[in-house]
């Protein structure tokens, strides 16, 4: 994810990221006093149902403007948060599920 936002920042896009290491005790005011400042807010999840994405709305009611999930047991590669950012920040959609794809 950092890799995504260095290449965001280099191609004029503001990008950051907070990465949460704790689900208990979640420090859900931290969390969301650091979002708060965000114009744009966009969860990256490695699952299907976007259980964090659910267990952060209840704790805090916070809920980010859009979602990136993957979900075949690879990691994500930086170009695949790159290209999800900039349809959801296009408005072309707030859900981005990036394709399977071999890399050989």
């Amino acid at each position: 994810i950092q890799e995504a936002a260095e290449i965001l920042n280099g191609q004029g896009i503001p990008a950051n990221h907070l990465q949460i290491r704790w689900l208990v005790p979640l420090k859900g005011d931290a969390i969301v006093e650091t979002l708060k400042g965000c114009r744009q807010t966009i969860l990256v999840e490695n699952n299907y149902s976007g259980q964090f994405a659910r267990y952060l709305r209840s704790e805090t009611s916070y809920v980010p403007d859009g979602y990136i999930r993957k979900y075949d047991g690879e990691p994500f590669m930086p170009h695949h948060i790159v290209e999800a950012v900039k349809e959801q920040l296009a408005g072309k959609t707030n859900l981005s599920v990036p394709m399977h794809e071999i890399m050989v």
